[in-house]
Parts: structure tokens; sequence; C-alpha cells
């Protein structure tokens, strides 16, 4: 790939400081293997200014990683060291010395440090107090490891991005451990929380940036976040998020089940997009039953997943509070049991009248959106799906070309052909709108 249709090497060519830019974007092992192209080659990557290191390609012993990291920062003690990412696992590396070498990242100067533990270990590294005072950081990642409480103030001018996951705090009340890292970041713009149960952190966690733009929680019993510049929210599992000045949310992503009601009141004037999993739309169902839940007026791009058992009841419900999408994009997840007749939609929201141009339809089998493996089913049962799915793709993609005014395309990624070859013969109700295969 290094030889062009003209006959010679030009990304030879290219400067070292150039190439050794390019190579820091590749894992370690694999800057390594450049060294086989040429003699042009074949020191290059030791000028690399990062390290990214997976223990797994040290596995024929348990000491190589650490002798290799040695080597080369001692080859390279006078260079910047941009980059330093690991992924080890305490049953294979040597772990004295470890913190070592992120003492030595962050003091030639490391815009990302990223350590992450492959399992969680009984016993946690804790990180070198180094980390709260670096002055060139601007990714953190932190994986399966311990922070120790500073005792001073934290400085961390440059971090952008903070990734916290499964962090095992020495104080009691790892709160005060948090709240001192976030409030050391004064232009913190990314923050992913993932609490594990025992992580020593109150019930509900505060976090207060007036520089946060994007929140990421993916487990815990509970976080509140006072963050008035906050445009993306995105939590995962049973989360419970309480937040202040909601209604200035660009982007909402949501995959859970607790209350959703008090939640979805709050992000109403929410602008553009919304992004809902299949368990949560199941949630949703049950609060529009109990009581009404005020119209997202803001809302102009929505992804959403629909079992399909649930999908043609509570579909228009849904277009219903959303009076001026724009762009829909709805993911059918096909169970692998048989439902009951399907329903026919009938009613047509506001925005299928006036506002939504763009409809993309996909679908997935039961479990993919969770990793679930697949359920064997037998022959007759594989018909009577195929039948029932068919049907209900017929009676989704008929609405939308029929009841859309002002619908112009309309994207449809299945692979069934007798099914395409049938839903061509729909009349459109807006001429100019076009059906999309892929």
């Amino acid at each position: 790939g290094f030889v062009s249709a003209m006959g010679y090497d030009r990304i030879s060519l290219l400067p070292d400081s150039l190439l050794t830019q390019i190579l820091l974007h590749l894992p370690t092992k694999d800057s390594v293997k450049t060294s086989l192209l040429s003699t042009r080659w074949r020191n290059l990557w030791l000028d690399v200014p990062g390290l990214d290191l997976h223990s797994n390609d040290f596995r024929y012993s348990s000491s190589a990683i650490k002798t290799f990291t040695d080597k080369f920062l001692e080859l390279n003690r006078e260079s910047r060291l941009l980059k330093f990412k690991i992924k080890y696992d305490e049953c294979n590396v040597y772990l004295f010395g470890i913190s070592e070498w992120f003492v030595t990242a962050i003091n030639r100067g490391a815009q990302v440090l990223d350590v992450d533990t492959l399992r969680c270990p009984f016993y946690k590294d804790f990180m070198p107090l180094d980390v709260y005072k670096s002055k060139t950081l601007v990714s953190l990642k932190l994986v399966n490891v311990g922070l120790l409480k500073p005792e001073f103030v934290v400085s961390l001018p440059c971090l952008k991005i903070m990734h916290l996951e499964d962090i095992q705090y020495s104080d009691d009340d790892g709160s005060l451990i948090i709240q001192k890292l976030v409030s050391g970041c004064p232009v913190l713009e990314d923050l992913t929380l993932c609490r594990s149960f025992d992580d020593k952190l109150p019930v509900v966690l505060r976090v207060m940036s007036q520089t946060l733009k994007r929140f990421c929680v993916k487990s815990g019993p509970g976080i509140e976040s006072d963050a008035p510049g906050l445009k993306c929210i995105d939590f995962r599992d049973d989360d419970r998020v309480v937040g202040k000045n909601l209604s200035f949310f660009l982007m909402v992503d949501i995959d859970t089940k607790f209350n959703l009601h008090e939640f979805l009141n709050g992000v109403s004037s929410a602008r553009r997009s919304m992004i809902i999993s299949q368990r949560t739309i199941m949630e949703l169902y049950r609060c529009l039953n109990m009581e009404p839940i005020s119209k997202f007026h803001n809302l102009s791009r929505l992804e959403v997943s629909f079992s399909s058992d649930l999908l043609l009841q509570v579909l228009t419900n849904f277009l219903e509070i959303s009076p001026n999408l724009k762009y829909l994009t709805l993911c059918l997840v096909f169970s692998t049991k048989i439902e009951r007749e399907n329903l026919e939609l009938t009613n047509v929201p506001r925005c299928l009248l006036s506002t939504l141009e763009c409809v993309e339809i996909k679908e997935m089998i039961a479990g993919e959106e969770t990793g679930m493996a697949r359920v064997r089913i037998g022959k007759t049962t594989a018909m009577k799906l195929a039948k029932q799915k068919k049907k209900i793709w017929m009676e989704v993609v008929r609405y939308f070309l029929e009841d859309s005014v002002v619908l112009k395309n309309l994207i449809l990624c299945l692979t069934d052909s007798d099914i395409t070859k049938k839903l061509v013969t729909f009349t459109k109700r807006f001429r100019r709108c076009q059906t999309i295969f892929r």
C-alpha cells in the first residue's frame, strides 16, 4: 500500500515528524511492525511521541511489557510523550513500578492518559497524585483503578474529556474526591461516570461544572447534575438522574427503566435530538397511560427502538408528543415469539402533516440491542415470524407513504426482497418522496 500506481513510495518521502505523528494514532504493536517495511522505517517507531500498549500482546512473558516500556521511555528520555495508553491484566504484568510510567508521562507533557485494567481486580492500583496537577492533560480515562484523596488544590487547566469507570476511592466519602477533581478542571466539556455499587459514593452524587457540555452516566444509584452549560446527556441502566436547567439540552440519549415521567417533562424543551432504547419505550408507554407528558416542541431528530408487539400501539401516540419532528429513525426489534394480530395505524399526528421530511426504518432481532444471543427456533415458527414481520413492515411503510404530507425520503434497511417488491406498490401522498433501499 506504500507504493503508488506511479511506481514509487510516496509516503516514505514525508518528513519524520509527520510520519511519527501518523504512527501515534496506531497501537504500538502496529507501529513497531512498520520497522520491517524498509531501512527508512526501521527506527521511526522509536521516535513516536506516545505509547498504546495492551498486555495481551506480551502474553508469552509477563515481564516483557515492563521491559519494553522501560526501554522505550529510556530511549526517549528527552522527548515529549503526548499519549500514554495501556490496558493490562494484573495476572500477566509486574505491577511494581507501573505507576512510575504515569508520572513519567505526566511530567513529559502527556495530553492523553488512558489506564484500563482488563478485569476488575481484587486490589486496584492507585494512581499517583501527579495526575491531579498536570498542566497538559486534555483527555483522562481511568478504568478499574484507585484514586487517592488529594490534600492540595487540583489543577488540570487543559482537561476537556474525563472518563471514570469502576473507580475505588481511598476516602470513605469518595464524593469529595470527585468534587475536587471536577472543580479543578476549568475547561471540562465531556464527563463519563460509570459507578459501581461499592464505590463509597453517596446514594446521589452531585456533579457541578460551569463548562460541562456532555454528561454520560452508565450505572449506579444516582446522579444529580448542576451544569448550566450542559447540552447532551446520555445515561444507561437503571440510573436516577436529576438535573437543573434541563431545557437547554440539545441531545438526550436514554436507555433505562427508571421512572421517566419527571425527567422527560424536564427535558420537554430539548432541542434537536433524542435517542430512546426499546426498554425505555416500554416504560414511557406506561407513563403515557398514567398521566400526560409535556410535548417536545423543539425536538427535530428522533431515533427510537420499538419492539414488534408494541410498535403499532405506541408509534402514533409518541409522534403526537413530537409535533415538529423532521427526522425519524425507527429501529424495529422483532422478537422470537408470535404476537397477536397487529393493529392498523390510523391516527395522523401533526408532524406527518407539516414537518416530517425523512424517515429511516431498520430492523433488528430481539437481543441485538443488549448483546444477547439469538434463540434457535423451529422452521414452522420461523415461517410464522417471517409472515408477522412482513405484515408489520408493510403497515409501517404504508402509514408513512400514504399519510405524510411533506415526506421527502423514506429509507428502508431490510434484506427481504419479497417485501421490497410489495413496498413500491404503495401510493405516495407526497409524489416527490423517494423510497431508498439500503
